[in-house]
């Protein structure tokens, strides 16, 4: 196995655990706002929020990272 082999599975293992990442954050998400609309709990909606924004992060992360711009000029 060569060295860009390695990286390129290095890459696409990194990007299958950012989209872990993506799924769990996510379904946090949706048990935190479920929760505070069940129990109006304004501290939950907060996170809820919060949280959204790190989902954005990866996404962002994941989409229009530095790797993405990377195979544009590769």
């Amino acid at each position: 196995m060569g060295a860009a082999h390695g990286h390129a599975a290095g890459r696409a293992a990194d990007r299958r655990r950012l989209w872990l990442v993506v799924g769990v954050t996510a379904t946090v998400v949706v048990v935190e706002v479920v929760g505070a609309v069940l129990s109006g709990s304004l501290a939950l909606f907060a996170d809820a929020g919060h949280m959204l924004t790190d989902v954005a992060a990866v996404l962002l992360a994941l989409g229009l990272g530095a790797a993405t711009l990377r195979r544009r000029t590769a």
